[in-house]
């Protein structure tokens, strides 16, 4: 508060009553998985299935889910089709991944290399093709120091209002746009001018030299009898660059292409060499080139697991993985739920390739954070010309199981409602349901539809036995972190404690008003000790809200 000298009146605003709680949710997706193209081992945002397929290229045909069947997508396509919004997907891919290359010669040998952006097979159907140009060049911001005579680097110079001349001077650290003359302009140029030898590239300019340190950057056209027209393409897309040589069509792929990076290499200064045709396109990985390589053997999952511990994903699948990984994402989600990451989550696994009911009942998940599905699903594999149906495994109907509880608040219960496919990879019957629910297992059956018989997680402590149960616990965590936040560096006294109360009072009363809690009791406090090791203590209850998983109907008849 300001040092009060002067009289008057002197006014503190505490906000503290002012604090609320942020916006929560448990619903955000992190699925690791193999795919043919995007970055790998980098999280990547997802808002639908047509944005996978943009970033991480389609899946491909199913044949028998031991090939090397790529997973991501196929993954996002049902967890998108069962109703996620929210998805941080991770490429992993084993040390094999390459990116598919091509490079370009020229009179001397060896003049551009392009390179795919990302490692995989996607990068193999580029293709590229180099022709007479059919307009003038444009060169972009052309460096040239001072100190002595200054000619451009390529000619010969085309008369347009696109050039650009700016000097910078380090006298005074201006940059002054320079007044362009030609050679066939009358009068040699004055101060603030240049005048250009079309033919040479040769400048005068007008005024003192540019010293040393100063600077010229030049944007002009070149004559297209002097450029080559290189043309890339993928699928009925096409990207065209007009350049002179090799470092100019370097520095406009990096610019600009979506596709490729170059790499000037050494004899970039040459013209790169036409092709045999104007339509003969040169597909990349063919030759001395590098085929571009998926790296889906022995991709590294836990590396994928690794990337997400710092995203807001709550929901975890390992796309395509069995139970077998199971431990694996057991210990990935009691690690980011400790309260020295803070980032609560679950994970669904399935069943594997073609398991029966005694591999699935026989399973060893035991964990309130790893829910565990089967059989596998029938659905309708877009990959395949023409498509056909498949048959997948659990890891698949994980995906969906997934999908669906994204879809859902965190009170809301899966039992009894229904996955959207084709089919699913066997049907069990009443007597082996019973034996796969006992088991831990979420079944899913058909019966008026596809349904989810119940919902569980693998616990065998039967206060984590409901899903809803462990996402209510954790979505009041979060919120309890959001409210408490704000007040971390506040004063540790009775008002400030009394406000932070009030604010997760806010929070909770709206997880009653909800339904998610049938009551709570909330005590916030301090003993001079703790206040002293600046400890403010959040002490609380919660009666979280069950679903119904049995009716029972007693009939009387008079």
């Amino acid at each position: 508060m300001t040092e009060m000298i002067l009289p008057g009146v002197y006014t503190e605003v505490r906000p503290e009553g002012l604090i609320t709680p942020g916006r929560v949710t448990v619903g955000n997706l992190g699925v690791v998985g193999t795919a043919n193209k995007g970055p790998v081992g980098s999280p990547v945002l997802l808002g639908s299935y047509a944005e996978a397929r943009q970033t991480f290229g389609p899946y491909d045909p199913w044949i028998d889910g031991a090939n090397d069947e790529l997973t991501l997508v196929r993954a996002l396509e049902q967890a998108f089709a069962h109703g996620a919004t929210t998805v941080f997907a991770v490429r992993v891919a084993s040390a094999a991944a390459a990116q598919a290359t091509y490079t370009l010669a020229s009179a001397g040998g060896p003049n551009v290399r392009l390179n795919a952006k990302t490692a995989g097979t996607w990068g193999n159907d580029l293709k590229v093709n180099v022709w007479d140009a059919d307009e003038n060049a444009f060169i972009e911001n052309e460096e040239h120091s001072g100190g002595g005579a200054i000619s451009l680097g390529r000619i010969p110079v085309v008369k347009s209002a696109r050039n650009r001349l700016r000097l910078f001077t380090d006298a005074d650290g201006l940059t002054r746009s320079l007044k362009i003359l030609y050679d066939d302009d009358p009068g040699p140029p004055g101060p603030g001018e240049v005048q250009i030898d079309r033919a040479t590239g040769d400048l005068t300019l007008g005024g003192p030299a540019p010293g040393a340190a100063d600077r010229l950057t030049a944007s002009y056209l070149v004559d297209k009898a002097s450029a080559v027209k290189v043309s890339l393409t993928l699928g009925d897309l096409k990207e065209t660059y007009i350049t002179v040589d090799g470092n100019d069509l370097a520095a406009d792929v990096n610019r600009l292409s979506a596709w490729v990076a170059a790499e000037a290499l050494a004899n970039a200064s040459e013209t790169p060499a036409l092709s045999s045709a104007v339509d003969a396109f040169s597909a990349f990985g063919t030759g001395a080139n590098t085929a571009g390589n998926n790296g889906e053997s022995g991709a590294n999952f836990q590396s994928g697991l690794d990337v997400l511990l710092n995203e807001d994903a709550h929901i975890i699948v390992a796309a395509g993985q069995d139970h077998g990984f199971a431990d694996e994402l057991d210990a990935h989600c009691q690690n980011a739920s400790s309260d020295a990451i803070r980032k609560d989550r679950i994970a669904v696994v399935g069943s594997g390739v073609g398991a029966d009911l005694d591999a699935i009942r026989g399973h060893n998940v035991a964990s309130d954070r790893v829910i565990f599905v089967a059989p596998g699903i029938k659905v309708t594999d877009t990959a395949a010309t023409p498509p056909v149906e498949a048959t997948l495994p659990g890891a698949y109907a994980a995906a969906a199981v997934a999908g669906l509880l994204a879809s859902f608040s965190a009170h809301i219960s899966l039992t009894n409602k229904t996955v959207r496919v084709g089919g699913l990879e066997r049907k069990f019957t009443a007597a082996e349901l019973t034996q796969l629910v006992q088991a831990r297992v979420l079944t899913l059956e058909q019966r008026q539809g596809l349904r989810i018989v119940k919902a569980i997680t693998t616990s065998t402590n039967t206060a984590w036995h409901q899903i809803t149960t462990r996402r209510i616990v954790d979505y009041a965590k979060f919120g309890v972190r959001s409210a408490a936040n704000p007040y971390i560096g506040l004063l540790n006294n009775e008002r400030v404690r009394g406000a932070m109360r009030t604010t997760i009072n806010s929070f909770l009363t709206e997880m009653v008003n909800d339904e998610m809690l049938i009551s709570y009791e909330l005590e916030v406090s301090a003993t001079r000790e703790e206040e002293r090791q600046g400890i403010a203590r959040v002490t609380l209850v919660l009666r979280p809200t069950f679903s119904i998983d049995f009716i029972k109907v007693t009939m009387f008849l008079e």
